[in-house]
């Protein structure tokens, strides 16, 4: 997981990824505890995730419209793909994630 330092810096780093995930909690938040890890555990293979501290970064809550926390918003060159608030869906995250995978499908076994 990456710890973003500068919001801006960490902000223009997150919209050139092809695919990242920005991860927003608040300290003290017992739901962001549980949700940290398993966005490692999950993810951090297949894709990197920017921790947001809302505490932090005050303005992190303007810019994604971040009402609770955690937020898990899923982006592709900053544009948003899917977002999850307090209660994360990781099933549907997974399948986004594969959907948009660096894998090639293979043409030929469309037209047999």
């Amino acid at each position: 997981m990456i710890q973003v330092k500068d919001f801006y810096t960490g902000l223009q780093q997150l919209n050139q990824e092809k695919l990242a995930i920005a991860y927003i909690s608040q300290p003290g938040c017992s739901i962001c505890v549980a949700v940290k890890p398993q966005l490692e555990n999950r993810f951090e293979k297949d894709v990197p995730i920017y921790h947001f501290d809302g505490n932090k970064f005050p303005e992190v809550a303007g810019h994604f419209q971040a009402l609770t926390a955690p937020l898990v918003v899923l982006l592709s060159h900053g544009k948003e793909l899917s977002r999850s608030a307090r209660f994360i869906d990781y099933p549907a995250l997974t399948k986004i994630i594969t959907t948009f995978s660096d894998e090639k499908p293979d043409y030929s076994k469309l037209f047999q």
